[in-house]
């Protein structure tokens, strides 16, 4: 599942973060490559420096690779165990061409502030990236991890149970690489709930539909957990709600270090593969996200 991860740095230069992830790729037996993406300087800024006689983008990758190594040195790694790739144009064009290119099958973006939406190149690599994007937030590799596999019970389509299945053995994945615990929980709410406070509808009447929504979460997250046999022992939960803030609620609460979640919404526009429900989660976190595309998709990046 995780055989070939590429790490995409941008611009930055990031030693502690370039160790983390080889830990991680050691432990999966997985190759690692580092990708490194700079912006294109305009022919104007190239034709000033080569009339005088420098090679600017030589400067800017020497540069980089001098500061890398600086930093890995002072934390023992060596750099001679991993693969380097330089690019230059837009980050997360040049991510998902070569990804498309080397078929990697797990892409890990820069580190993130622990707070708010992430930059718009992670955003873009869950829209439009191929393979499964893993955003980082913080320190994943300390301790027991603890996982949260986000799925959708109120679709039932099989393309969206496929989804599902793929994201719990994403996590199955990841506690078997760094030992720890998976937590599967989904929300479940009324259609238009607040319409349900009409006079139209006694209490019991609304309380009989809630309950109905309630075992049919029920029932299709037992349906979907027994897919995995008892020997694997997992529990789901279900919490009313909306997802947009439950799960981020129950993230936190839980001290979870990575959620992963479906990432793709079939909206028909391309651009706009992210569902707004999981936009709204992934601004609402703290944690790192896995973010898993169904089968079938194709990016609208060649």
């Amino acid at each position: 599942m995780f055989e070939n991860v590429l790490l995409d740095l941008g611009s930055r230069a990031d030693g502690q973060l370039i160790s983390h992830v080889a830990s991680f790729c050691e432990r999966a037996n997985a190759n690692l490559t580092v990708l490194n993406v700079f912006e294109e300087p305009s022919n104007s800024v190239s034709e000033y420096f080569s009339s005088h006689h420098k090679d600017l983008q030589k400067i800017i990758v020497e540069s980089y690779d001098t500061k890398i190594t600086e930093e890995v040195v002072k934390i023992g790694f060596d750099l001679s165990k991993i693969k380097k790739e330089i690019r230059w144009g837009k980050d997360f064009i040049e991510t998902i061409k070569l990804v498309n290119e080397e078929r990697y099958d797990l892409v890990i973006s820069a580190s993130q502030p622990l707070m708010g939406t992430p930059d718009s190149t992670s955003m873009h690599l869950m829209r439009k990236c191929p393979c499964p994007v893993w955003i980082h937030r913080g320190d994943l590799w300390r301790g027991a991890v603890r996982i949260l596999a986000a799925v959708n019970t109120s679709d039932t389509s099989e393309e969206n149970r496929r989804l599902n299945k793929k994201i719990i053995d994403h996590g199955i994945k990841l506690i078997e690489i760094l030992r720890g615990h998976l937590h599967v929980v989904t929300c479940w709410s009324g259609y238009m709930e607040s319409v349900l406070t009409s006079p139209r509808f006694s209490e019991a009447e609304a309380n009989q539909y809630l309950e109905y929504e309630q075992k049919q979460a029920e029932k299709e997250l037992d349906s979907l957990i027994a897919d995995f046999g008892e020997k694997l022992a997992l529990k789901g939960k279900i919490i009313h709600g909306n997802a947009a803030t439950v799960i981020p609620q129950y993230a936190s609460k839980q001290k979870m270090d990575i959620v992963v979640m479906g990432s793709v919404a079939r909206t028909g526009i391309p651009g706009l593969l992210v569902g707004n429900t999981a936009e709204k989660i992934v601004s609402n976190l703290e944690n790192s996200i896995l973010a898993i595309k169904p089968d079938g998709f194709v990016s609208p990046v060649k």
